[in-house]
């Protein structure tokens, strides 16, 4: 039986990660505004800032492998706090950094710490959960992803009269989540069970898991990156959106991200999580020509990208079959790992397209790559190992 203690640990996690994890999203998202000033200011192409944008996805990657060991070691809630500090501090730096070098140093250090904070707040929050509850929980954490997002929309439409010349202080509210320190401090619990050791558990032994989970995640980012990574280009530069309806779209269709991350890990209790998977995948595959059509069309526009948003709501259902396929001694590493792996692949792809592309056939790259890794998804969801670890 669960006691009221255990369960107000678990809120607590649920509430710190799922808000650190908004917080990473948010600055990993909100440099995307301000290309156009960067561009100007640095002296920076198209190809510099898409490189910029992956510089933190990389940092992410060497994050997950450092930090996801100290996770495994140190403590999931350690590894939290210094996650969370660590990238809302290099966010501050990054918004007022005075030459190129500094800010390019300042976003790969940064992706570093984001890196630290995903490989810690999902398995913190899950690990703190009653087993019945474990999907829905992974799902509220990663729900953070859009809440994070929709907040870049709405800074964005706060900031539209200002941000000609307040461009800087526009990326120094991405230091907000500083706040959440003293919250983590008094009232989360470290896990109660990173800290058994399992001297027979090998990192190897879980190279399927490992190999299917890195290919899923990055087919996944891929997919959201060339899109989402680009959207104000396309939005803005290609199809002659006002800012104004980018900012609504942006809020609107992360607010339907936010809602179907929960759904789809409710659902997860009561339908198979590979089916749900496919189901994704399949609305991902149907909405993504609309979001980005062949011929600009701002309604089709509008439209695609809510449904694009809301079928990537599947995506907690990756992290949790990876939380569920290793054991806890090595489920900070491998998740982080995993997942960071796939997000410097999604900004790989997305510095490709920047190098390759310009802004009259952006839209032909963005659907190429989008269905390309659509179908890597599913691949390596279809051959996923066949078991589970219950711990």
């Amino acid at each position: 039986m669960i006691s009221f203690k255990s369960m107000k640990s678990y809120i607590h996690a649920t509430i710190t990660s799922t808000l650190a994890w908004a917080g990473n999203i948010y600055d990993l998202l909100l440099i995307t505004y301000v290309y156009s000033f960067l561009e100007k200011i640095f002296n920076l192409s198209f190809f510099d800032v898409s490189l910029l944008f992956s510089l933190g996805l990389l940092g992410r990657v060497v994050g997950g492998i450092i930090f996801g060991s100290v996770a495994d070691k140190k403590g999931r809630k350690f590894t939290l706090m210094i996650g969370t500090g660590g990238y809302s501090v290099f966010q501050a730096m990054l918004a007022f950094s005075p030459n190129v070098l500094s800010l390019f140093l300042s976003r790969f250090i940064e992706g570093i710490f984001m890196g630290a904070q995903w490989t810690a707040g999902t398995v913190l929050a899950y690990e703190n959960s009653p087993v019945n509850l474990r999907s829905f929980i992974v799902s509220v954490v990663q729900a953070g992803y859009g809440l994070g997002y929709m907040l870049t929309g709405i800074t964005y439409l706060i900031f539209l009269p200002y941000i000609d010349y307040d461009w800087r202080f526009f990326l120094l509210v991405g230091a907000f989540p500083l706040i959440l320190l003293p919250y983590i401090k008094v009232k989360v619990q470290e896990s109660p069970v990173f800290n058994y050791v399992n001297d027979r558990v090998r990192l190897m032994d879980y190279y399927r898991v490992i190999l299917n989970a890195s290919l899923a995640m990055s087919g996944m980012f891929v997919a959201y990156f060339a899109v989402f990574g680009n959207y104000t280009i396309l939005a803005e530069g290609w199809a002659k959106m006002s800012p104004e309806i980018l900012g609504y779209l942006m809020t609107i269709a992360n607010l339907f991200l936010t809602v179907s991350f929960i759904i789809f890990g409710r659902l997860a209790s009561v339908i198979s999580v590979r089916k749900l998977i496919y189901i994704g995948i399949a609305g991902l595959g149907t909405s993504l020509i609309f979001s980005v059509p062949l011929i600009p069309n701002i309604l089709s526009m509008f439209i695609g990208t809510i449904f694009y948003a809301f079928f990537t709501g599947f995506w907690p259902l990756m992290p949790l079959l990876v939380a569920q396929s290793v054991p806890h001694e090595v489920r900070g590493l491998i998740s982080g790992l995993t997942y960071n792996i796939g997000g410097f692949v999604g900004g790989l792809g997305n510095t490709i397209i920047g190098l390759i592309a310009n802004v009259q056939n952006l839209h032909l790259w963005v659907d190429l790559l989008g269905y390309l890794f659509i179908s890597v998804v599913f691949i390596s969801v279809i051959t996923w190992p066949k078991y589970e670890i219950k711990n």
